[in-house]
């Protein structure tokens, strides 16, 4: 006669291979309903769909020109925060009468509170373009006469042209071979020009790189 208590556990065993069976595909069937990549009988979790590829703009950022940096940045800014009630600044250049009234610069404009550099780009060709150069290739605010500085005393150095120097822009990142053999210190007649300390250049045919040292990066470039 068999005992009691092994028909008990065999009963139990039965009736809960039974459940696992009914309760399995529906546990299954119902994660695929939430989640079509989970499977949790072979672990897999992924989301079970293609990923969506990155989006495109199809807006293009022209970049400014070195001159074009360099006309925006030495152009003349108000210094005055504005009221709100004046004609949007569209061409960031400078007004006689607000010269002549001492301002300092072209008279306020744009949003209230804004002025100079806080114009926001829409009201200021000046900052749209600036907002548009590469932090590394923002324009140093030399002068006419201090570019012209350095230009005449780089060229009269004896170091000759660097191979390639040509297709340097600012921003760019000089090779191994440019900046051992073409990289050197400021001529000591341009020493006492404000912003050009600690910067080395690279020569070309006819133009002039300033470069910064630790980085090997062109940060501006002075044509003949």
């Amino acid at each position: 006669m068999k005992n009691p208590q092994y028909l008990k556990v065999a009963a139990a065993v039965a009736a809960a291979l039974a459940w696992s069976s009914i309760a399995a595909p529906a546990a299954a069937q119902t994660a695929t309903q939430i989640n079509p990549g989970f499977v949790p009988d072979i672990g897999q979790i992924n989301p079970g769909t293609e990923p969506a590829p990155p989006s495109k703009s199809k807006e293009v950022i022209k970049l400014p020109t070195p001159e074009e940096a360099r006309a925006a940045l030495m152009a003349p800014i108000s210094r005055q925060p504005s009221t709100g009630d004046t004609a949007s600044s569209t061409t960031g250049a400078g007004s006689s009468v607000a010269q002549t009234e001492g301002t300092g610069g072209p008279p306020p404009s744009g949003p209230i509170s804004s002025f100079g550099q806080t114009i926001p780009s829409k009201f200021s060709k000046r900052n749209d373009t600036l907002d548009r150069v590469p932090t590394m290739a923002w324009p140093l605010r030399l002068s006419d006469a201090q570019l012209k500085q350095i230009y005449d005393g780089v060229m009269a150095d004896k170091s000759k042209p660097v191979a390639g120097a040509d297709m340097l822009k600012p921003a760019s990142e000089l090779t191994p071979d440019q900046a051992l053999d073409g990289m050197h210190p400021l001529p000591k007649s341009v020493n006492g020009i404000d912003g050009v300390e600690g910067l080395y250049y690279i020569k070309a045919k006819d133009k002039v790189f300033l470069v910064d040292g630790p980085t090997r990066t062109v940060v501006a470039e002075i044509n003949q």
